[in-house]
């Protein structure tokens, strides 16, 4: 297990800023800058290899001229230009002819640096001490002379050397002007940035629609600028709908509490307690209380999704029916059901039946005559009707009755959140919630019919 000391050094690393963009960049030329001239280095020194072969290919042919090869080659000059020239005949078809016999061993034949067609690209790579250069004689055969050019090569390093000082000093102050022109170009492109910055910075609760301006910022800070606009755009929604909440929570919670304290105070001056209303009171306002908390926790369900589920809708419907069916007796209410066997939907159980439950006891507390439960597949899910045969709802205001602490009617037991919270269920669930068209009593709810289940 991690000690405390590790984990604080962790958050110390994550809450370590990164490096900042414009280091990234100076960085990233300072490596382009440096790998440009280590290439320009090796092929400066590649270019005294080209002069060495040069320059041997010229004391090469100077000495080979009228030479064949039938032709001794001790008749080839030993010495020449100041060192000692080794020489390997080669015929034609590649076949070893001879070589100097001051010679441990005969040079490789190299017929590539015959041709010396001009290429826009071409590699040396280091020649080594010795340089070797191919002439083709009159009569076809190679003869492949080799020198140990010591002194040239001394003299072509010190002249390159110089060359390499001389492109350095001229490089190093154009070097300070491109990392001084680079610092004010990203001074000028990340100045909107630094100013998007500032602005976001003044976003909170007094501000809630201030946005990030996407004008004038770069266009690769775009999609991030857009998202962080996404973001608080669902943060300023939801900062809205919890302070809609709290006031209308606090505005009904008043109510009730200024019932009981009524209630408390006139039975402190009487000196007896109304039990029954008191109890009344309690359960009316433990009611309100749980509907408050489960409509606030399924308007953070809106937000946070979850893994999908799905629930025997069929069942349930019998099972809530059934354990509703006393309080429909009591009032001398019957409630009917038509419910179509196998039907599964999406959503979790436990709030599906909290559905059901809200609207039987709607059509329980504010309806009159029979009530009638359908349930049924359609084209579009399934479907689940609640009607009974009290006036119902003006079309007007059938909307209104799915807001919060919206009543039908005034003064009623009702909270005023249990259509509320059956299309919050319903619509986080996939589904629609509203009146049936052309009817003032009848509710419906269209569920998202489940797919089978996964094979296991």
């Amino acid at each position: 297990m991690p000690s405390s000391a590790d984990t604080n050094l962790t958050r110390v690393a994550i809450a370590l800023p990164g490096r900042s963009l414009r280091s990234r960049t100076l960085i990233a030329l300072s490596l382009v800058f440096v790998l440009g001239f280590g290439v320009s280095a090796m092929h400066i020194y590649g270019t005294r290899d080209e002069l060495r072969r040069a320059v041997l290919l010229i004391q090469a042919g100077a000495v080979s001229e009228g030479f064949t090869s039938d032709q001794p080659l001790d008749v080839l000059p030993r010495q020449h230009a100041g060192g000692e020239m080794e020489y390997t005949l080669y015929a034609a078809d590649g076949e070893l002819l001879g070589y100097a016999d001051y010679m441990e061993r005969p040079r490789r034949l190299r017929t590539k640096l015959l041709s010396r067609e001009s290429s826009w690209w071409r590699w040396s790579a280091y020649g080594g001490e010795s340089i070797n250069a191919p002439v083709r004689l009159p009569d076809g055969a190679i003869l492949m002379v080799s020198r140990n050019d010591q002194a040239e090569r001394a003299m072509l390093d010190e002249l390159l050397l110089d060359r390499l000082r001389h492109s350095l000093v001229l490089m190093l102050p154009l070097g300070l002007l491109c990392i001084l022109l680079i610092l004010l170009l990203l001074n000028w492109t990340l100045r909107p940035v630094r100013r998007a910055a500032r602005l976001a910075q003044g976003i909170g609760p007094d501000t809630p629609a201030r946005r990030i301006p996407l004008q004038g910022l770069p266009g690769e800070f775009h999609p991030l600028a857009a998202a962080a606009n996404c973001a608080l755009d669902r943060l300023a929604h939801a900062y809205q709908a919890e302070r809609r909440f709290i006031a209308d929570a606090a505005h009904e919670l008043r109510t009730p509490l200024t019932v009981l304290d009524l209630r408390l105070q006139d039975a402190r001056r009487s000196g007896e307690l109304d039990w029954p209303t008191l109890e009344t009171e309690m359960r009316q306002m433990r009611r309100l209380v749980g509907q408050l908390l489960e409509l606030a926790r399924q308007e953070g369900a809106a937000e946070r999704g979850g893994p999908p589920q799905q629930t025997n809708l069929s069942r349930l419907s019998r099972e809530v029916a059934a354990s509703l069916l006393p309080l429909f007796e009591a009032q001398g209410r019957a409630i009917e059901v038509r419910i179509e066997d196998g039907l599964l939907c999406r959503g979790n159980a436990d709030e599906l039946r909290e559905v059901l439950v809200n609207l039987l006891d709607n059509a329980l507390e504010h309806g009159a005559g029979s009530v009638q439960l359908s349930l049924y597949r359609r084209a579009d899910g399934i479907a689940l009707e609640v009607a009974d045969q009290g006036p119902g709802v003006p079309a007007a205001e059938q909307e209104a009755m799915f807001q919060r602490f919206r009543k039908g009617r005034q003064g009623s037991a009702g909270t005023g959140l249990g259509l509320a919270i059956v299309r919050r269920i319903v619509e986080n669930a996939g589904g629609q919630a509203g009146f049936v068209s052309g009817r003032t009593n009848a509710l419906w709810v269209v569920f998202k019919e489940a797919g089978p289940a996964p094979a296991v």
